[in-house]
């Protein structure tokens, strides 16, 4: 079936959120806000909602209703850029901050379709490769309101929107599996050592090597290909695991060149830029790797510190806090060298951080297999997506 598609600013208005200033720190009106931290990608994350001053004219522009859609505005990790999330009235008299947009829907659209669509355009890429930026990825107000959209029947819409709500829906029980795993390997890490930033701690350099990935001047675009050797970016780093990608890779040649950067199994690879803390050990099977620009290495040293000890150590809460504290730049965090050298963690005696990775190892098999079985539900998801927006579900 042939879809008609039409633009954005046709079927919903598009707004950009308003933008902070000092001057709105406190005042009479203070009001919640949301911004791009609390969109995630199974919802909207509102445990941390901040508030500042609106008058009641700005809260009339800029208050949030019921079945308004969020974007990312922007961001420095592509796939992050136009992430949605819908509103569905948590808060009373909440707004939204500039580095969202807001979709409020006419009665033309169903909300969870446009919804749908928005995800599989951030997922695929196709709103970063529509945006503008240098580092920063910018999707605008003017580009979104100007973005074509399959428009089918309003009760074609709501089947769609039904059949991938009931495909994700299998996808948020899987990861709430994951989830419980996560939450029983903290419980067994806090109950052995209790808080990673405690009494006791080490710099990281007394106890690893530290290793930035490649600047620019050693690795150029133009060196990226597909199909070779992956490099490992933040983006690759996803639930503690190593998420190769050989669309994002190079040349056996350009890999030799760059030895000093190869990851090795044990390594613990963690995002140096963006959301602080995401780490992950590089598995013994897992071939070749290369560590991105946007990643460092950690790499233990034997009897002193055990990889599965550090990884878990460094993407806790409270690490993950200190390192945002300690990080460089104005609008994405950022790490050097210097500053997770002597940043300090809590390293306790190398058996007992041993028996650790022991006590957690078969939790770890068994987020393996949940890990496989959503990645099969994740494919059969995008396979509806493409088949939705196509007018063949």
């Amino acid at each position: 079936m042939s879809v008609q598609s039409v633009k954005l600013s046709e079927i919903a208005e598009v707004k950009l959120g308003r933008q902070r200033s000092p001057k709105d720190h406190d005042g009479p009106n203070m009001r919640k806000y949301l911004r791009a931290a609390n969109v995630g990608w199974i919802g909207l994350l509102l445990n941390d909602v901040k508030q500042m001053n609106f008058t009641d004219a700005e809260l009339a522009q800029f208050r949030l209703e019921h079945g308004d859609i969020l974007l990312n505005e922007a961001s420095g990790s592509p796939r992050e850029v136009g992430k949605p999330a819908i509103w569905q009235g948590e808060l009373d008299n909440c707004a939204f901050q500039n580095t969202l947009l807001r979709v409020r829907p006419s009665d033309q659209v169903d909300s969870r379709y446009l919804l749908h669509f928005f995800r599989r355009e951030a997922e695929s890429g196709a709103f970063v490769r529509g945006s503008r930026g240098t580092g920063i990825n910018h999707i605008g107000r003017a580009a979104l309101a100007q973005w074509p959209i399959p428009l089918p029947p309003i009760e074609e819409q709501r089947r769609i929107a039904a059949i991938l709500d009931h495909a994700d829906a299998l996808r948020a029980k899987r990861r709430e599996a994951l989830a419980r795993l996560d939450e029983l390997t903290q419980s067994i890490f806090i109950d052995m050592f209790g808080d990673p930033r405690g009494a006791g701690r080490r710099p990281l350099g007394e106890v690893a090597k530290i290793q930035i990935g490649p600047f620019g001047s050693l690795l150029h675009k133009e060196d990226y290909i597909a199909g070779g050797i992956p490099l490992v970016n933040p983006m690759h780093i996803v639930d503690g695991a190593v998420r190769a990608d050989v669309e994002f890779s190079v040349d056996r040649q350009k890999y030799e060149e760059l030895a000093t950067y190869h990851l090795r199994p044990g390594d613990v690879v963690m995002g140096r830029r963006g959301e602080m803390g995401r780490c992950a050990v590089v598995d013994a099977n897992a071939g070749d790797l290369l560590c991105g620009t946007g990643s460092l290495v950690i790499r233990p040293i034997q009897e002193v510190s055990a990889p599965g000890y550090l990884g878990f150590a460094l993407s806790s809460s409270s690490v993950k806090r200190g390192l945002e504290d300690a990080s460089l730049g104005a609008t994405m965090p950022n790490l050097n060298r210097a500053i997770v050298e002597s940043f300090e963690v809590v390293v306790p005696h190398y058996g007992a951080q041993i028996l650790f990775e022991d006590r957690v190892r078969n939790l770890r098999a068994q987020k393996v297999q949940h890990r496989t079985a959503l990645d099969e539900l994740d494919a059969l998801f995008v396979s509806l997506q493409s088949r939705a927006f196509r007018g063949e579900l």
